[in-house]
């Protein structure tokens, strides 16, 4: 028979499950005990059926089931780990765990609460703060020692299965319960870490943690928001954890410190920020290097997407924004506000079977802020990792690139905002491991990889398209001169190692009527380089029809040429070209000083101005 629920039966009904074993069977049997209340509810819908209230409050598992208060002054760490040991073992598939909000109060913890031999279980409140406060499931740190406020364990030990599917949702966690002093020493009582996926040092044991979830999740006032690996070296598995739509910051030394070795991070639209400002206030120890940053990178595979930070003044992190200290990084679409480096890569760990690489990509990055200064802010990346890519961003300092010959970082459409920023380091002004695509400074301009040192190279930029290839393979390229003003292409290479068959085809024009890139009309230069032959210089008609030139329409422009003779490089000279006539005669003087050899009589001729050509002998 249905009956009219009322605030009493229902305050009856949750007092009957307060008790931890209460829950416990609650959750495990449908069936209410004998003698149990069964006050019913139906939906107020359409098709709704009748259930009674028992069986619709077992829906909803709350830590206020197991004895916590909130309400920041009784202890509730024992309450909250019994709620949680609840949903530990094989004998649950899943378990949901809700922290309500609790107006003017907080959860107050101690000690660590860990999740331990879990598969599916849901953590969540009833949303995260933009900045730390006193409701809405705040859970505050109040430990006497500096360890983490919730521990994923996944321990391989167990009979039982490791962490499956563990989420974190709509919670703000506080390592402290007030905001850490910026100046002075820290409270060594701060928590470790507001999450701690792994162990801790001394521990011993390798973890497993499969497919976790922190969405919509506050962290702050920690020495790390997020921290995950093995604090004593031995091998981890924690894959793959997506952590979405979250707030890491004020926290110490980093707001996702990510250090195992067989895992993937998804860190995505996240706001991690004001991180790091303490972090050479830490030595080495099990769980970090004086690093100081928001998202540091010790080990495995981070991929970062539409990521915004910031770091000013006292709130910038002492090394960097984002800092990789070994595995591989790949950041898409960021906006970043940090003084100092945006991206420093301090080494790329190489992969056990091959020792190549892991590379990793940055792409769509806009690092500036009104503030900036080449004081504060002197370089914006530092690259180091054999094939990185870099490309479609707006920095304000500096790039350095310190790698070798094996480096070869690429750069593709890169744009510096500070006047003269540009690209520095060994792998420019020493090795030229550098390659370049697209804008520099202001302007178009191609860095083809590698040459010795000594050869000048004008990175900055200019107001003319400018080609530098080095190193000894053919290449194909185009510039065009779009506003006509400029002196087409200026090209350097280094041929020692070049061999006969090495070629490099330029099409360099202004474009008047629409003449398409590549045209067959338009003007091109084919230079040949290597062997005995030197350098010499093919150029196409640019009318494209006269006999002297034959298939493929190419007449020899001359160039440096050698006789056949090993090491005789001292002994080049410059073979003008041989032609039947003169070349046709442009307006003004476009031919003084040029020279060609007339076949016809055998003689060396030069235009000495407008259209006259004399004979030299």
């Amino acid at each position: 028979m249905k009956k009219t629920q009322t605030l009493t039966t229902i305050g009856m009904l949750v007092a009957v499950m307060m008790s931890a074993e209460g829950a416990i069977a609650a959750h495990q049997n449908s069936t209410p005990a004998p003698g149990a209340n069964r006050t019913t509810f139906t939906f107020p819908a359409a098709g709704a059926v009748t259930r009674t209230v028992e069986d619709k409050l077992q829906e909803l598992v709350s830590v206020k089931d197991f004895g916590a208060v909130g309400d920041g002054v009784r202890d509730d760490t024992a309450a909250i780990q019994a709620a949680l040991d609840a949903a530990s073992g094989s004998g649950r598939s899943a378990f949901s765990l809700y922290f309500p909000s609790v107006p003017g109060g907080f959860y107050k913890v101690s000690d660590t609460l860990v999740i331990d031999d879990m598969h599916g279980i849901v953590i969540h409140g009833d949303g995260a703060l933009t900045h730390r406060g006193t409701h809405n499931a705040a859970i505050r740190w109040y430990g006497s020692e500096s360890k983490p406020v919730f521990q994923v364990i996944g321990q391989t030990a167990k009979k039982s299965h490791p962490n499956f599917f563990i989420t974190f949702r709509d919670l703000t966690i506080s390592g402290y319960p007030s905001s850490l002093p910026k100046e002075g020493i820290l409270p060594a009582n701060i928590a470790l870490s507001g999450i701690h996926i792994g162990t801790l040092h001394g521990q011993q044991e390798p973890t497993v943690n499969r497919r976790a979830i922190v969405e919509n999740v506050h962290i702050t006032n920690c020495r790390f928001g997020i921290w995950a690996g093995n604090a004593d070296g031995l091998n981890t598995d924690h894959a793959t954890t997506l952590i979405k739509g979250c707030e890491l910051y004020g926290n110490a030394q980093a707001g996702l410190h990510w250090g195992t070795g067989n895992a993937i991070v998804n860190l995505v639209s996240c706001d991690v920020f004001a991180n790091g400002w303490a972090g050479d206030a830490f030595a080495v120890d099990a769980y970090s290097a004086p690093v100081g940053a928001n998202v540091h990178l010790a080990a495995g595979y981070l991929d970062i997407v539409s990521y915004t930070s910031a770091g000013l003044g006292d709130t910038k992190p002492t090394t960097a924004d984002i800092y990789q200290g070994n595995g591989r990084v790949s950041i898409i679409n960021a906006w970043s506000d940090v003084h100092g480096y945006f991206f420093y890569q301090a080494v790329a760990s190489p992969s056990c079977e091959t020792l190549a690489r892991h590379v990793g990509q940055v792409t769509g990055v806009r690092h500036y802020e009104g503030s900036m200064k080449e004081s504060n802010t002197p370089h914006s990346m530092r690259i180091v990792s054999p094939g990185t890519f870099v490309s479609g961003c707006l920095v304000y300092g500096n790039i350095d690139v310190d790698s070798g010959l094996d480096g070869r970082p690429v750069f593709a459409g890169i744009n510096f905002i500070r006047k003269n920023a540009t690209y520095i380091g060994s792998g420019v002004n020493t090795v030229r491991s550098l390659t370049v695509l697209g804008n520099a400074g202001d302007n178009a301009q191609v860095l083809l990889g590698g040459a010795d040192s000594g050869v000048p190279l004008s990175h900055r930029g200019n107001h003319v398209p400018q080609i530098l290839s080095m190193g000894d393979n053919p290449t194909l390229f185009q510039a065009l001169d779009a506003s006509g003003g400029g002196s087409a292409i200026s090209f350097h290479a280094n041929t020692k190692d070049a061999d006969q068959g090495h070629q490099l085809l330029m099409n360099g024009f202004f474009l008047p009527m629409g003449i398409l890139p590549m045209d067959a009309y338009a003007m091109v230069w084919l230079l040949e380089l290597g062997g005995s032959q030197g350098w010499r210089i093919k150029g196409h008609d640019r009318a494209g029809f006269s006999s002297e030139i034959p298939i493929p329409l190419f007449a020899d422009f001359g160039g440096l040429k050698a006789p056949p003779l090993s090491g005789a490089r001292s002994e080049v000279t410059f073979q003008p070209p041989a032609r039947h006539d003169p070349p046709r005669s442009q307006s003004g003087d476009h031919w003084i000083g040029s020279m060609y050899f007339d076949k016809r009589t055998n003689k060396l001729r030069v235009n000495t101005g407008g259209s006259t050509w004399e004979d030299l002998h």
